[in-house]
């Protein structure tokens, strides 16, 4: 089966020089859209992630980089989270090769093992019904030692990644698993999801967070004490035993979603140097207001 991989995306050159070879090597075609949708003037990304994928050995003509910065005409688009990421992912539908038969729109902070590939091409043709796969996923906090979860589990749902493609379908934003209802969720594979890792990288978002959306006040409170009252004195060297529950419910930075946090006891995927990437997202540069 022929894949296509979609991502969208803004400074995330760290995740970029671990994944685009991965991905460069297993899927046919990849298709990137380097944005900064949450400004009055969109701009392409400031850290060299774009000069990254422009610049990427492409012989075998697999990279699609979308140079769009007016999105404003975009029609046609659908599914959750703000509409401008609709916009994206409707545009980036158009791109996607007519002979695909897979397309996968992970974001470029989560990862998965090179057999869940394998894996899904091997359930769409024994279930000719499943149209979408889904897996829960391990959110990371921190580092890589260290995972958010509640109570009674250690993964955390989220939208579907992966479905089957057709010819003009146009893909939704957070909202894949409802265009493809029969969905096939895998209770063996996980993806893993950097999302909390990196000092810097956390108050980028932070700072992204705590814009107030236009023409709306926005209480930045939360953020601001979350980041002094339980990032910052965290020490990375505690010794948390195996199996224990650590700071619930106040360890996500979001003060509504109820989870602690727990030493990570799975195996990380291969291909990743991971104290390059903890060390590029400490790193950091403020992105450009």
């Amino acid at each position: 089966m022929k894949k296509c991989h979609f991502s969208i995306l803004y400074n995330e050159l760290p995740f970029l020089k671990q994944k685009l070879p991965f991905l460069y090597e297993r899927f046919e075609q990849l298709i990137f859209f380097d944005l900064n949708v949450g400004t009055y003037n969109p701009h392409f990304s400031t850290d060299g992630s774009h000069e990254f994928i422009q610049d990427y050995p492409d012989p075998a003509n697999k990279i699609t980089l979308i140079n769009e910065t007016d999105i404003s005409g975009v029609q046609g688009y659908c599914g959750g989270g703000s509409i401008e990421k609709q916009k994206m992912f409707a545009l980036g539908s158009r791109y996607v090769n007519d002979d695909i038969d897979v397309f996968w729109c992970t974001d470029l902070d989560e990862f998965f093992h090179e057999a869940f590939i394998d894996e899904v091409e091997e359930c769409f043709r024994k279930f000719p019904e499943v149209n979408s796969i889904d897996l829960e996923h391990y959110i990371f906090w921190k580092n890589f030692e260290y995972i958010l979860c509640y109570l009674d589990k250690d993964t955390r749902p989220l939208f579907a990644r992966v479905c089957r493609h057709k010819k003009g379908n146009i893909y939704s934003h957070c909202a894949i698993q409802d265009q493809f209802p029969q969905t096939l969720f895998l209770e063996n594979q996980q993806y893993y999801h950097f999302s909390w890792v990196g000092n810097a990288r956390v108050k980028n978002k932070f700072h992204h967070y705590s814009r107030p959306p236009t023409g709306s006040p926005q209480n930045i409170a939360p953020y601001e004490k979350y980041w002094k009252d339980v990032w910052m004195p965290f020490d990375e060297s505690m010794d948390i035993e195996p199996g224990e529950i650590f700071g619930y419910p106040h360890m996500h930075p979001n003060p509504a979603i109820s989870m602690g946090i727990k030493k990570f006891a799975g195996n990380l995927p291969s291909y990743v140097n991971y104290s390059e990437l903890k060390r590029d997202l400490d790193l950091m540069t403020q992105p450009t207001p």
